[in-house]
């Protein structure tokens, strides 16, 4: 049996999850998503630590690992993978924890801070303090012609939505969300920036807000048992959201339609809901919106998922012990979730091109 001595560091979607990211401690992978394929393969000594990719280009951001002498923790540098050469580099104070990378801006979050870039000149235009943030939580607006963020205030459990498209008297348009009583360990926007969800260090409930005013759209339940979230995602339309966490279970839930009613709620309720409230008393447990269809993985290693662009009933996995599965979900009916693929990275070959 080949013992495969290389591992997964870091996993990431473009903004269309067309493609995913692995960082490793040997370089990099990049595969497609549907179908799954090994794209591209590129070894760096020392290994890479973080990746995100410039929406469909050639151009990475890569952070480096402590092993790698070249590229450290504290660069973010700006790879060419068509030219296979380093295009520019910015050096910060301390070890980089996230970057995103837009048409426009770079945004590169450290534990405690996050600075933001234009991207050309390099130009520093920002800097904010985070609550402590050492995996990095970070949302963004993957629209690529948006430049809507938000992170976790320094005050526990708030949320700060920055529009760096839109200023009012100088100053970019900024928002305040009162989101958790506990840490927030999981912060992500829809495509067009219009709505977030979060979930704190509890894991059991997924708050989903409006953006412009701050207001609370859903409170959507994981589970009763406190858990790790792993990933949160929005489908492309917003008609949907996906949890992944340390149960082994991602979870779909319906996104409420502000034209739809809320007894038309199609998530899953307790059928006791109604009774509670005719007794005159609430119960968080019996109210809240479940999810209307569950991936039961093999799995309870770090994942990320995402939706398919293309498909509005495909959902896709992939975790840090290198395992893709590409799930098909009834978008109608309640139920399971069945897996249409499955395969893993390490037995896949860079795919030659015709």
């Amino acid at each position: 049996m080949e013992i495969i001595d290389e591992k997964c560091l870091y996993l990431s979607f473009n903004p269309d999850s067309s493609l995913i990211c692995i960082g490793t401690n040997k370089g990099f992978r990049v595969f497609t998503s549907y179908p799954f394929k090994c794209v591209g393969k590129r070894d760096i000594n020392g290994g890479i630590g973080i990746i995100e990719i410039l929406n469909n280009t050639n151009i990475f951001a890569l952070v480096g690992t402590e092993q790698n002498l070249k590229f450290g923790p504290n660069k973010v540098i700006l790879w060419d993978e068509f030219n296979q050469k380093v295009a520019n580099q910015l050096i910060v104070s301390n070890n980089v924890k996230n970057i995103k990378i837009k048409r426009t801006k770079i945004f590169i979050i450290e534990e405690n801070n996050i600075l933001v870039f234009t991207l050309g000149n390099y130009e520093k235009i920002d800097s904010l303090k985070t609550f402590t943030n050492k995996n990095g939580i970070f949302g963004i607006s993957l629209n690529p012609k948006l430049n809507i963020i938000s992170y976790s205030s320094p005050d526990i459990g708030k949320i700060i939505i920055k529009d760096y498209d839109n200023k009012i008297e100088g100053n970019f348009t900024t928002n305040e969300i009162n989101a958790h009583k506990n840490e927030i360990i999981a912060l992500v926007m829809n495509y067009d920036g219009t709505l977030i969800a979060s979930a704190s260090e509890k894991g059991t409930i997924i708050k989903i807000f409006r953006t412009k005013d701050g207001s609370l759209l859903q409170e959507l339940r994981r589970g009763t048992e406190p858990a790790e979230i792993y990933s949160i995602a929005f489908d492309f339309k917003s008609k949907y959201i996906a949890c992944s966490s340390n149960k082994g279970t991602v979870h779909i839930f319906k996104i409420k339609n502000d034209e739809i009613e809320k007894n038309e709620i199609k998530n899953q309720k307790s059928f006791l809901g109604n009774v509670v409230s005719f007794l005159g008393f609430q119960n968080e447990y019996l109210n809240s919106e479940w999810s209307f269809a569950q991936y039961r993985l093999p799995i309870k290693e770090k994942n990320i998922v995402s939706f398919s662009h293309e498909y509005d009933d495909i959902i896709f996995v992939i975790s840090l012990n290198g395992k893709y599965y590409q799930g098909k979900f009834d978008t109608k009916n309640q139920g399971e979730i069945q897996t249409c693929f499955e395969g893993e990275i390490w037995n896949m070959e860079v795919e030659k091109k015709k």
